[in-house]
């Protein structure tokens, strides 16, 4: 006897209907309903994807009967640290409905301290209220990464460029995916020093990022330098037409490279010591069959035994970067941190 085809409720906006309706096909998961955080496109996005229209996202996650809810564009919602919106992830949990986001939850450090998203996120049970996808950290190849660094020691120094088209997460999205990467590869720095531009910026007009991951367009360069001397170089950007991956990293037993392709590891003399090459995508966009996968072990509960992303790490370090791009100085993430759960 087959197993029951996962139902799923999507909030999006009218321009993402169209890859959120292939990777649910790709996933096979029914879709029953969608939303836009724009009332007024509510009906033009149900009508795309051919399904019910969901009026209210609060009464979704409390009450719509369904197995799946994917936040492609939370707009407001959880943006910043209110216990309304905490309360309605619980009920969705208590329900058994798993909430898929591609944008951070919360999305801002400030007023975190006194609210229940404090309580989640210091014991980690944000992890099981919501997802956050597409993560690098949970592909295959990185899988296979982790693998080979157990051999390949403690990376000494890196470089990494990271972009995904802006209809599966804004640039705040994709700079939460490489903290998180980042962190779980060399740790959190000590300090980071970081750039912002926008692709409105022009001449006599450069706008910088506020406290919120939201609505972020454009690239962040960011360097990273860690308690112990090692350091890091990242590219971070959401105006790429096609997902991208490149990151070299070295240390005493010599250096690995990676790319949409695969990796490759190379000793001090040149040798080539080890090497994964990733199937073959077809011309989907990696991004899109990450989430796709992403997607499937959510719903069927098997996958890879991975850890938990770190939040209260994550988003200290998320937001010492936009800190940074404000002030033109390296700032903390460890005393960003300490404000982010005290207050």
């Amino acid at each position: 006897m087959s197993m029951p085809r996962t139902r799923c409720v999507v909030w999006i906006d009218p321009e993402q209907a169209p890859v959120i309706k292939r990777v649910l096909a790709c996933a096979d998961i029914e879709l029953i309903g969608a939303g836009s955080p724009d009332s007024s496109r509510t009906g033009q996005v149900a009508s795309d994807l051919g399904c019910e229209p969901v009026d209210d996202l609060r009464v979704a996650l409390s009450n719509i009967d369904a197995d799946l809810l994917i936040l492609g564009n939370p707009a407001k919602f959880a943006d910043q640290a209110v216990d309304a919106d905490l309360d309605a992830l619980k009920a969705a949990h208590a329900r058994n409905l798993s909430v898929a986001t591609l944008e951070p939850i919360p999305a801002t450090s400030t007023g975190i301290g006194g609210t229940s998203f404090a309580d989640v996120l210091g014991t980690g049970a944000l992890n099981e209220l919501v997802h956050m996808m597409p993560m690098t950290r949970h592909t295959p190849m990185i899988d296979e990464l982790y693998t080979v660094l157990e051999t390949f020691g403690p990376i000494r120094s890196c470089n990494i460029t990271l972009g995904m088209p802006k209809l599966l997460g804004s640039l705040g999205a994709r700079l939460f995916d490489a903290m998180d990467l980042i962190r779980s590869l060399v740790g959190v720095p000590n300090i980071i020093e970081a750039g912002y531009i926008s692709p409105a910026a022009g001449r006599g007009m450069h706008p910088l990022p506020g406290q919120s991951l939201r609505y972020l367009h454009g690239e962040f360069t960011l360097n990273l330098r860690f308690s112990d001397g090692r350091c890091a170089a990242l590219l971070i950007t959401d105006q790429v037409g096609a997902s991208t991956i490149n990151m070299t990293m070295l240390s005493s037993e010599g250096h690995i490279i990676v790319d949409n392709a695969g990796f490759k590891w190379l000793n001090p003399a040149g040798e080539m010591i080890d090497s994964y090459t990733c199937p073959d995508t077809k011309g989907i966009d990696p991004a899109e069959i990450a989430l796709t996968a992403q997607l499937i072990e959510l719903c069927s509960g098997v996958g890879p035994k991975r850890a938990p992303i770190d939040y209260p790490g994550v988003l200290s370090m998320t937001h010492a970067t936009l800190l940074s791009t404000r002030t033109g100085q390296g700032e903390s993430p460890r005393a960003v941190e300490q404000l982010l759960l005290s207050m």
